[in-house]
């Protein structure tokens, strides 16, 4: 890489970036695999790192999961792609990037699998330099650690989207504070996770907020330093005062996952739901941000008062609970 590197970054990451600095932070990629039909992998020679790379990039605000590998995939490498399942969110701090420029992320990164649905193949000449088929076994050793972790659950997890290993470093960092302290109340886009808990009679345990009159889904926005399974089972004994392992992936959302919040922040969730057992603990609230702790039905759970209150996108979430032979979605 050059002294001359200038990062192309362009939408949120350029706007994010204009008020952080080189600050660690999250940033929420997606990352598509695609294969064609003799078994090669579709990867990419990029502008800002000297390894093999597949297509993929930065969640703009308002776009869903969806979308956004769709559109980086079309945008990197000349195809059009139809998405055709989850395989799962990769955000261990030690996959963190480190950019030429200076930048830090820790990447919160949602790995799609997806085939070639039309369009012509050829690089953009911006963000991709050369872009091509190669066979796995060629490719594996080329790639960075995260991405050869991708693969690997691609292949050997064909079924249900992987998890990853609860892991948080000794401190944590609270995320979200980082940016409001520079951004001020505009949006912007917060990774965190939730957790489905059910009891015997299929009753779902719900929470309702001190400053809400609707019970949700307990859960929260990631802390730097953890993992997607680290954020639930910390949110969920913060909550709940139970311990938790979660043990499936529902689903991940974003589309209809805006919130605007009493003292004018606006944010973009972007969250990972968990069916989580309970391994511990005690059923309790912890009041300084829940008041009240119950089982519900769904359909009780969708026949509340202000239920148009929560984000289209939760609501969403709780009717794909009962589905779960169509987990993971991809929303």
């Amino acid at each position: 890489m050059t002294e001359a590197f200038r990062s192309q970054a362009d939408g949120y990451v350029k706007w994010v970036r204009s008020h952080v600095g080189h600050e660690l932070i999250y940033l929420v990629y997606t990352t598509t695999l695609v294969f064609d039909d003799a078994g090669r992998l579709l990867v990419q020679r990029r502008y800002d790192f000297d390894w093999l790379g597949v297509p993929g990039g930065a969640l703009e605000l308002g776009e869903s999961l969806h979308d956004c590998a769709v559109r980086e995939t079309r945008e990197e490498t000349g195809l059009h792609v139809t998405i055709e399942r989850l395989v799962g969110v990769f955000s261990h701090p030690r996959f963190n990037l480190l950019y030429p420029n200076g930048d830090q992320v820790q990447q919160w990164s949602v790995c799609v699998a997806g085939r070639v649905a039309g369009g012509t193949l050829h690089a953009d000449g911006g963000e991709t330099l050369d872009v091509c088929w190669m066979p796995v076994d060629e490719a594996m050793p080329q790639l960075p650690p995260v991405y050869r972790a991708m693969v690997r659950a691609a292949l050997e997890s064909p079924g249900r989207a992987v998890l990853e290993p609860v892991y948080s470093q000794p401190a944590l960092t609270p995320h979200f504070p980082i940016l409001r302290r520079h951004i001020d109340h505009d949006p912007i886009i917060l990774p965190g996770a939730m957790g489905v808990i059910r009891n015997e009679a299929g009753h779902v345990l719900v929470a309702r907020r001190n400053v809400e009159q609707v019970f949700d889904i307990p859960g929260g926005f990631a802390d730097l330093g953890e993992t997607t399974t680290a954020t639930i089972v910390r949110e969920m004994r913060e909550e709940t005062g139970l311990h938790v392992k979660p043990v499936r992936m529902i689903g991940v959302y974003s589309a209809g996952m805006q919130s605007s919040y009493p003292n004018g922040d606006q944010t973009h969730g972007v969250g990972a739901a968990f069916e989580c057992r309970v391994v511990g603990g005690t059923l309790h609230a912890d009041h300084d941000e829940i008041s009240e702790l119950r089982y519900m039905s769904l359909s009780e759970l969708l026949a509340q008062d202000n239920v148009n209150t929560r984000p289209p996108g939760m609501i969403q979430l709780w009717r794909d609970i009962e589905h779960p032979d169509q987990w993971p979605f991809i929303r």
